[in-house]
């Protein structure tokens, strides 16, 4: 079983030292009921978005309306995503 918040710590370091700034994590539904279930965070199906969670170093979790994703994400990229896409 994948671990989210070793993954996501992870890539916030490899983001860092390529001198990119993570701002958000984006979490697609069944990641999220993953996460939800190994961080004991409360599930709530309005206001879950958008909500900084310190399980995720502290950044920004989004929920996106996919299947499965889980992708640390900068600034530009989730101003992007956001543009074109549902975030629950």
């Amino acid at each position: 079983m994948q671990n989210i918040e070793h993954d996501v710590k992870a890539k916030i370091e490899q983001m860092q030292q390529a001198g990119q700034t993570p701002i958000a994590v984006m979490l697609g539904h069944e990641d999220w009921l993953v996460f939800s279930e190994q961080s004991k965070v409360a599930y709530t199906p309005f206001g879950s978005a958008r909500r900084y969670q310190p399980a995720l170093g502290g950044l920004l979790m989004v929920r996106i309306d996919e299947m499965q994703a889980v992708r640390v994400v900068t600034q530009a990229e989730l101003d992007e995503f956001a543009a074109t896409n549902q975030i629950l």
